[in-house]
Order: structure tokens, then sequence, then C-alpha cells
């Protein structure tokens, strides 16, 4: 069980990952590109390596997707994709870069059905 000086600790961490994630946002939205802008034609993603840091689950792992990938991402969605790997995502945001796998890693499951347009 955590105490609650770790418990802060870690909220204070998280917090600062996510202030640091929104100064990037803001930086691509406010540079121009091509007739969008830099946050327009990108794609970050905002995630942690586990799950759960105590038994280095990979279960129900949130992942934020942020830009539009130069319109081969729809915006201001929640997907759930229960019991996939997150390879899937990995091949996915790898489809919308240009390069067209279907497997990456050990895991070839393919990419994340919907998430591209």
């Amino acid at each position: 069980d955590w105490n609650k000086k770790e418990f802060s600790s870690y909220v204070k961490q998280r917090q600062w990952w996510v202030s640091q994630f929104q100064y990037l946002l803001g930086a691509l939205r406010s540079r121009p590109d091509g007739d969008g802008t830099l946050l327009d034609n990108s794609l970050v993603l905002l995630c942690s390596e586990v799950s759960d840091g105590n038994t280095h689950l990979h279960d129900d792992m949130p992942f934020l997707l942020a830009g539009q990938a130069g319109g081969r991402l729809t915006t201001g969605r929640v997907l759930d994709y229960p019991g996939v790997r997150h390879s899937g995502l990995l091949g996915s945001i790898a489809n919308a870069a240009g390069q067209p796998i279907t497997c990456f890693g050990q895991d070839c499951a393919g990419v994340l059905p919907g998430l591209l347009t």
C-alpha cells in the first residue's frame, strides 16, 4: 500500500508530465504548417510504460493521442480495445506515418480497426 507522501509525489509527477504534454501541444498548435498547424499534421502520443508499476501489467493502459496526423486521425473520440496489446496502436501510428506495417514487435495482431481514417 502506498502512503500519503508516496501518492502525493506520484500525482505531482503525473501532473508535471501532463503539463509538458500540454505545453508541447500548444507550441505545435501555434505554428502554421500548410493549410493548418503543426499539430494538425502531427501525431503525439502520451502514455505510461505499464498500467501498474507494482505488477508491470499492461492491461487497461490509457493512451492519449493528439493531433490529426495530416488528416489520418479523427480527434475528439474515446476508443476502447479491450484485450488488445498496445503493439496494435504502435502499428497504427506507423501506418499514419506512411509505413504500412501489420506487425510491431513480437505481436502480429494487426493495426487497431477504426483508429485511422
